[in-house]
């Protein structure tokens, strides 16, 4: 064969030479973009606060004295939480994943039809993953009357409300992929035991459903301002102070970023809007550094016309938007949520009335968490057998109370028992007292506002605890000699432990 024309053999080298040249700009290309987020990470500040989660601290080669062994995957966490330009690529994937497969990129945010939005830690309610127990209802409820006995024994008014999920109220925009269960809820199943009791809960399902228009945002877990005002109105309703009213009609709106919203896009998030009432504005923090709803414990002094009394209000995020009208309405508001709640007499002393709301998927907070007040005392009219078994007993001090808790032995006792502590002075004086009945939390990991989110985890209780508080006088633990648990009514109770404390 002959030899190709030198000009030929000039264009393959050329050509083999721009193919180079691409496959190193390619290779160069794909070096530094993939190393672009660990160079800049220094000099790019990202925001997540959106993502409402405590990011990963930078990694310590020592730890207590010691060598730590997890470095590598602490360094890995680090770098996942604070890479650079993290919020444009966490953004862009869920913007495609979104628009394209209708899923999500991240495993908080259920995306729903019609650009609705849910939070992923409700699927255990929607799908009847959580079931409690009736032990555990019967727990949650004998706590809440303990609540509402102590508050309204002083005086003072109180209310008690559980904000529905948004998918228990408008499940109609839910992916198909997540079904629904038609069996009753936990909030099903309690709000009638609550009425029975005599409790003064309102059921908010019944008014929402009551409404044509949509009161919780779309992309957002709340319910909006007006939702909030609707609340408010039949909250104050129940209430003593005769808190301030708000007209219906709002002036203008404004721009809400939704939370699940501000979760998938952390940079793009669409406000939604939102109708105001100026009114609700009536209100100035006087908590020294506290400028936001946000934060977990303050006091509000309210300026609308007629405001007037005194609120101490339990509440978790969904009182972001309800706590305006009453901080407006009352000349003077706490507003906490930290839990256990603190109901002593302290803070009692600030309330002429008391809120209580909680949201759906923490209903069993009043059960595994409740309060500090102090027990109430109760006349034992007559005391049967006594019942043997492994019901153990601790007591401590914490601030001015006395805590006697345990576990009740489920053979010594029935669901239906109250628990009483009978405390014995050293004058051979008895004094008997309702405990709190306490369910035990599962194993799980905590959310933003410290409580367990328990999606797809399997929920597996024990229902026996509980727990009195007796305030102390200045002798302190030292008056009382012994101690024993009852079980029973106040009719009649059986013993059930016995310890000595001197």
């Amino acid at each position: 064969m002959g030899m190709a024309p030198k000009h030929l053999k000039e264009a393959a080298r050329q050509e083999t030479d721009v193919n180079r040249m691409m496959a190193l700009v390619f290779v160069v290309g794909f070096f530094v973009l993939a190393l672009a987020p660990l160079v800049f990470m220094p000099f790019v500040q990202e925001d997540v606060s959106a993502e409402k989660r405590e990011l990963a601290a930078a990694p310590s080669i020592v730890v207590d004295g010691r060598p730590n062994i997890n470095v590598l995957s602490d360094t890995g966490d680090y770098f996942v939480d604070h890479f650079a330009f993290r919020g444009a690529l966490v953004d862009l994937d869920a913007t495609i994943k979104q628009r394209l497969f209708m899923t999500s990129s991240t495993k908080n945010v259920v995306v729903g039809n019609d650009g609705w939005l849910y939070y992923a830690g409700t699927l255990n309610d929607y799908q009847r993953r959580n079931e409690m127990s009736e032990h555990e209802l019967r727990n949650i409820v004998a706590n809440v009357g303990l609540m509402q006995e102590y508050v309204m024994g002083q005086g003072k008014g109180f209310v008690f409300a559980i904000a529905p999920n948004k998918n228990t109220l408008y499940p109609q925009h839910m992916p198909y992929y997540e079904m629904a269960v038609t069996s009753p809820s936990n909030l099903d199943r309690v709000m009638p035991m609550l009425m029975e009791r005599g409790i003064q809960a309102v059921d908010l399902r019944e008014a929402f459903a009551a409404r044509d228009d949509v009161l919780y945002y779309a992309r957002d877990s709340h319910w909006n301002s007006e939702g909030a005002l609707l609340v408010y109105r039949l909250l104050s309703s129940k209430l003593l102070s005769s808190p301030a009213p708000y007209p219906d009609q709002s002036e203008g709106t404004s721009g809400h970023v939704g939370d699940v919203d501000a979760m998938l896009h952390p940079q793009t998030a669409q406000p939604e809007d939102d109708p105001h009432w100026p009114l609700a504005d009536s209100f100035s923090f006087s908590t020294e550094g506290v400028t936001s709803v946000e934060a977990d414990n303050f006091t509000t002094m309210g300026s609308a016309p007629g405001a007037n009394g005194r609120l101490v209000m339990y509440r978790d995020s969904f009182g972001n938007n309800l706590l305006p009208y009453f901080a407006s309405a009352y000349q003077q508001a706490k507003f906490t949520k930290l839990v256990p709640y603190d109901m002593g007499p302290s803070t009692m002393a600030e309330a002429d009335d008391v809120v209580v709301e909680r949201a759906e998927r923490h209903l069993d907070l009043f059960a595994t968490k409740p309060p500090y007040l102090p027990s109430p005392q109760r006349s034992i009219e007559s005391l049967g057998d006594p019942r043997g078994g492994a019901t153990d007993v601790h007591v401590s001090k914490n601030g001015p109370y006395l805590v006697v808790e345990g576990t009740i032995d489920s053979a010594c006792a029935s669901e239906e028992d109250g628990i009483f502590v009978e405390l014995t002075d050293v004058d051979g004086v008895p004094t008997s007292f309702e405990a709190f009945h306490v369910s035990e939390e599962n194993d799980a990991t905590e959310d933003s506002e410290g409580q367990k989110d328990t999606q797809n985890e399997s929920v597996t209780r024990g229902d026996w605890g509980y727990r009195a508080l007796v305030l102390l006088d200045e002798r302190g633990p030292s008056k009382y000699a012994s101690v024993r648990i009852l079980v029973g009514s106040v009719g009649q109770v059986h013993e059930v432990a016995a310890a000595r404390l001197v």
